[in-house]
Order: structure tokens, then C-alpha cells, then sequence
């Protein structure tokens, strides 16, 4: 482990940079489950899923945002998390969220063969992630 207690470490969406700060804890939805990356930790890259990132820090305002996809990259305290979409709660629209979930849901329970049931199970799994997030 590292005797350093912080590590930088920047966030970025195509959008734009989200962050470059030094922070003690970074918490990200992984593809298959949530990682806690801290000082000193193993050396990584990896695929990120739908869930909420959360950055602290000594020195900085704690962060959280919905993100839903993207890469990690941890090499000597050193972050990169490039992310596919990242939101904060300022910017969800719980609304809009609700009829999303409604649409997707109303799909996936027709009889229509023509639905594209995985869209609709994507759609289904942002619009819930988003009300959660959002409240």
C-alpha cells in the first residue's frame, strides 16, 4: 500500500471534464459490481456499468453522479475514469425518468414480437437508476 492518503484523480466525459482533483476515495459502478478505489491500489482497468460514483477527499466537495458507462484506469495513485454519460442530481429529471420506466416496462410486458426486449431492459435499468438517483 501507499503511504500517500490521496490519489488524483481525474474524471472526464465526452462532454466535458468533470473533475482533476486529489481525492482519499473513489467509489464506481463496475460492470459486474461496485469498486473501492483507494490510495494505493492495485493496478486496474476496467469496464464501467450504470450506478453512482461517489469521490472524497480531504481537500474536496464529496461528488456523486449517475454515470452509465465508460473505463477505469488505476496505475500508481494515479485515476482515470473516462465516463460514456455522467449526470448529478441537479440535472435529473425525475419526470421524464417515470415515463421512461413506464415506457420500457409497457414493453416488456406486451405480447408484440417485434420488441426489442434488451433495449427495452436497458431502458427499464437507466429510467429506475435515474428516479433512485434523482430522490
Amino acid at each position: 500500500m501507499s503511504a500517500t492518503l490521496e490519489m488524483n484523480v481525474e474524471l472526464v466525459s465526452p462532454a466535458k471534464s468533470l473533475a482533476k482533483v486529489k481525492a482519499s476515495k473513489l467509489l464506481v459502478p463496475g460492470r459486474d459490481g461496485y469498486l473501492g478505489i483507494l490510495p494505493g491500489h492495485a493496478a486496474l482497468v476496467t469496464e464501467l456499468g450504470l450506478g453512482e460514483l461517489k469521490l472524497e477527499g480531504p481537500s474536496i466537495q464529496p461528488m456523486h453522479l449517475l454515470v452509465n458507462g465508460g473505463y477505469m484506469e488505476v496505475v500508481n495513485d494515479q485515476v482515470i475514469v473516462l465516463l460514456d454519460a455522467a449526470l448529478s442530481k441537479a440535472e435529473i429529471d425525475v419526470p421524464r425518468a417515470e415515463k421512461a420506466r413506464e415506457r420500457a416496462t409497457e414493453r416488456l410486458t406486451s405480447k408484440d414480437p417485434v420488441v426489442d426486449v434488451l433495449r427495452a431492459q436497458l431502458s427499464l435499468a437507466r429510467a429506475s437508476a435515474r428516479i433512485a438517483f434523482g430522490k
